[in-house]
């Protein structure tokens, strides 16, 4: 696997998600990826900026979706919505990681136009039982460049 295969971004809501996303980050840290965490790796400059760039500048994008973590996305200043859209945008590949409590149908009504392709993402359930199952699905299945249909 080349370099820049191995490099991800990862992306959540903090105030649901925190705790999930380090974990993630800690373990694809572990089995050699080169990994965005904003708390560990932003540190001086314009948060914005650095945040957008690493987005470019990663094969990978992986959303921790856990209950909750959409609602504001109907604002267009909402980070995680930035983020999405951002990674829409670049056609990274996008692997949703499905906390337990989460729900696309519950949460649907939350994703404005820019982002409502979100829930056609392929992505991983994760229960905290099965977490590291979970993650070795998602370094030896997920986090690889994307199959492209071929075009008719």
């Amino acid at each position: 696997m080349r370099d820049a295969e191995k490099s991800v971004f990862i992306s959540y809501r903090r105030s649901v998600s925190r705790h999930l996303a380090r974990s993630i980050a800690l373990d694809l840290r572990a089995h050699g990826y080169d990994v965005f965490f904003d708390v560990d790796t932003v540190d001086s400059g314009e948060f914005d900026r650095i945040v957008l760039q690493q987005i470019a500048r990663r094969t990978h994008f992986v959303l921790v979706l856990s209950h909750g973590a959409l609602e504001r996305c109907a604002d267009e200043g909402d980070w995680l919505r930035r983020e999405i859209e951002t990674a829409l945008h670049l056609k990274r590949n996008i692997v949703p990681v499905f906390e337990a409590n989460f729900s696309f149908s519950a949460e649907a009504r939350h994703l404005p136009e820019s982002i409502r392709d979100l829930p056609r993402f392929n992505g991983i359930p994760l229960y905290h039982f099965y977490f590291d199952a979970a993650m070795e699905t998602l370094r030896n299945r997920f986090l690889k460049e994307p199959e492209h249909a071929e075009e008719s």
